[in-house]
């Protein structure tokens, strides 16, 4: 979905959280409770050595991200939970998931709400409501053209692993738990909160500058000129009395603190 596309939304149907219903969480902890289930057996048995259709796709958190990153561009549609996140890490991930969706994978993004600080939820409620959604999501996972699912590994030798996995039970688990948390799901930008003085795109705008280093990444993400960036940019200074960019974000994340506390 084009960027300027959020600005006419209407998400006033998705504000109360309180969409995550006691069924609701207790239908995504039954089947988590499957996955679990499903993802020991399959780890225990790559620990092993046994015979089971799944892979280790790396040992240690660079070597994890490294072959993650070969792996993403032959992938055509992604299924992703994710429980926790911190600006640094959306600082990486947000812009590389924009230039992959441009290259055409399709990708549904789930963040835990209650695994996340208020900041980290300002930065995603700038982000395609399309695509980025937050639900009740406790255990992280990835879903990879419905037949491969990425989840946590055995500890070998000391270091966290990830599996890739394609056992038949195994798979139909994530896709139960992936199913129950659709079901609390709604778009990340309907917790963007007003800003008073501050236009939609405005917000936007300032919300971008804590993980885009440059006018045009921010230009790129909205769809917008760089000119008109810069143009807004200025206003955003000037509108929150902020001498430079990086206290415009902070007081941005002070009002989205206050406002949620």
């Amino acid at each position: 979905m084009n960027q300027r596309v959020l600005l006419n939304m209407d998400f006033s149907a998705y504000v109360d959280s309180g969409r995550f219903t006691r069924p609701g969480r207790l239908r995504v902890l039954d089947e988590l409770a499957r996955l679990q289930t499903e993802r020991l057996r399959v780890s225990r048995a790559v620990e092993r050595g046994q015979r089971v259709a799944a892979r280790i796709l790396g040992r240690g958190t660079i070597a994890i991200n490294h072959n993650m990153a070969l792996e993403v561009p032959s992938w055509r549609t992604l299924e992703s939970i994710r429980n926790s996140g911190t600006i640094g890490q959306l600082a990486v991930s947000l812009p590389n998931n924009t230039v992959v969706m441009e290259n055409g994978l399709r990708m549904t993004s789930v963040w835990h709400f209650d695994g996340l600080d208020p900041e980290v939820r300002l930065i995603l409620s700038a982000e395609d409501p399309a695509a980025y959604f937050f639900g009740y999501a406790p255990v992280q996972m990835k879903i990879v053209d419905d037949a491969e699912v990425f989840l946590d590994g055995p500890t070998i030798r000391g270091e966290p692993t990830v599996i890739a996995v394609r056992d038949t039970a195994c798979l139909d688990a994530a896709r139960g738990y992936w199913a129950a948390v659709r079901g609390t799901m709604y778009p990340c930008a309907a917790e963007a909160p007003p800003v008073e003085g501050l236009s939609e795109r405005q917000r936007r705008v300032v919300t971008l500058m804590l993980t885009c280093p440059s006018d045009e990444q921010i230009a790129r993400r909205l769809g917008v000129s760089v000119r008109t960036v810069r143009t807004e940019v200025a206003a955003v200074l000037d509108l929150l009395d902020a001498p430079t960019r990086f206290v415009a974000g902070v007081r941005l994340r002070e009002f989205l603190s206050a406002v949620t506390a």
